[in-house]
């Protein structure tokens, strides 16, 4: 299988030397859900993964030299992140060098999302290509997900709630969500951006929105439900018409195809049992809530409270943390100074989303809503890819309007 992978990575080289940097990251997207399925395959030290974090600087780093042709704004805001994230790593090289050089790699991912999408994508002509990539990419944990559950065979056992958890050939639920709602977004953006005339077209843009939804369900994860509610409030606040229809119309698709009578209201209220038994006085204990992160984040706050030297309170050992929790894991990693920068950061994009275009504004409330969201239960910021996507295409919303134009 890694001849899959190699060959992979050496046409996005090849399609980068020959065909420039849009037509290889369209590559890049559209394979990376394959890529990231096998991620226990290591080279050397590093995970596979990991090399495509290196090779991403190495391909699209004329980026950084066009940094000057977006706004002031934009560019401060994410070095403001990068320092944000990167303040305590200077600490942990001593003592830890890889895995401090490993966090530095990700930032500098993380920097480049800011460019990527904005820099590379300057007709409308390119956003619909990325857009379809990015449905490419989901349709494959999208169909491992249907085939596991049509057929029973699982690759993974992973369980939550006591549920059984379709993760494919994931290492946990988190890609499968992750790609899901991704292809979700995509589709719904591409049916609001692009008119469309072939209704064939339309029938497999509103399948895919289906099959993406499905997916996301059959991992069972408490952040995916709160996102979809999300989507749901902010598409009926914000969005045009045609948006809602396809959405709610995806949702009853679901439950009429599934055929299995209440079983998605018996799985989702087993899925927040512990929640529901704590709002009851089933249990008393609130750490036990949320798949037991109470009793995580319990534990290293009682850490940096108690244990952590004054000097790493304020900046941070650099040491990355299971926090499941992207506000902890930023306070123990970059110190109180990183989470100020951190929130500061947070507060300036809530501002630039407003200034989006109202017409696509709920796009990028969308995704500032699922970044929030997935910091208050994981860790975004170590997920190099999703931050290429969520502030990638944030910064399109924002920085190219003409691409907007006639919606």
């Amino acid at each position: 299988m890694i001849v899959f992978l190699v060959l992979i990575l050496i046409v996005i080289i090849f399609v980068r030397l020959f065909k420039g940097m849009f037509a290889a990251f369209l590559v890049l997207v559209a394979t990376k859900s394959f890529m990231d399925a096998f991620w226990d395959i290591r080279v050397g030290p590093l995970s596979f993964s990991s090399v495509g974090g290196i090779l991403i600087p190495i391909l699209f780093y004329p980026v950084f030299l066009k940094m000057r042709c977006l706004p002031g704004k934009w560019i401060s805001n994410a070095k403001l992140l990068f320092i944000a994230y990167s303040f305590g790593v200077l600490f942990a090289f001593p003592i830890k060098p890889m895995e401090s050089l490993e966090i530095l790699l990700i930032n500098i991912n993380i920097l480049m999302g800011f460019l990527l999408i904005p820099l590379l994508v300057d007709s409308r002509d390119k956003l619909r290509k990325l857009l379809i990539a990015i449905m490419v990419s989901g349709m494959f944990p999208i169909a491992i997900s249907i085939f596991q559950f049509q057929t029973g065979i699982l690759f993974s056992e992973r369980q939550t709630a006591g549920l059984t958890r379709y993760v494919g050939l994931y290492h946990d639920a988190f890609p499968v969500r992750f790609y899901g709602m991704f292809t979700l977004f995509s589709c719904l953006m591409y049916l609001s951006i692009f008119k469309i005339k072939n209704k064939l077209s339309i029938v497999v843009l509103i399948a895919l929105c289906c099959a993406a939804l499905f997916s996301v369900y059959l991992v069972f994860s408490k952040a995916a439900v709160t996102i979809i509610v999300l989507w749901t409030l902010l598409m009926l606040a914000f969005s045009q018409i045609k948006l809602k229809y396809v959405f709610f119309f995806s949702i009853c698709f679901i439950l009429v195809s599934v055929n299995l009578g209440d079983v998605i209201y018996d799985n989702i209220q087993q899925l927040f049992s512990k929640e529901v038994g704590y709002n009851d006085g089933t249990y008393t204990d609130v750490r036990y809530t949320l798949a037991g992160r109470g009793y995580i984040w319990d534990d290293l706050w009682s850490f940096w409270i108690n244990e952590q030297i004054p000097l790493f309170q304020w900046t941070g050992d650099g040491i990355n943390r299971p926090t499941h929790n992207e506000f902890l894991r930023v306070l123990l990693a970059n110190g109180i100074i990183g989470l100020i920068l951190f929130s500061f950061f947070i507060f300036r994009s809530i501002k630039y989303v407003f200034e989006i275009n109202k017409k696509v504004r709920v796009f990028g409330l969308m995704l500032l809503g699922m970044f929030f969201i997935d910091s208050l239960g994981l860790t975004p910021g170590v997920y190099y890819y999703y931050s290429i996507l969520v502030w990638g295409i944030i910064g399109l919303l924002l920085l190219k309007p003409d691409l907007l134009k006639n919606i």
